[in-house]
């Protein structure tokens, strides 16, 4: 299969940064860390494709962190 350079862009959106920008934005509505995140998520995708997004199904299934006061 041959892989134009004009589709490496769009697998790069699709695999790498669009589940980073949901993966930043579920991090900030669980109160966890939107750097490490989006960090994670951004090189699972760019390295393995599928990782990013199970790693954003894995984020979206554990239960949001409490701060220390509560």
């Amino acid at each position: 299969m041959n892989i134009s350079v004009n589709f490496i862009y769009i697998v790069l959106i699709v695999f790498s940064i669009a589940p980073t920008i949901l993966s930043v934005f579920l991090a900030r509505k669980q109160k966890r860390s939107m750097w490490i995140a989006g960090l994670v998520t951004f090189f699972l995708g760019l390295f393995t494709w599928i990782g990013s997004w199970i790693y954003l199904g894995v984020m979206n299934l554990m239960p949001p962190k409490h701060a220390a006061s509560e």
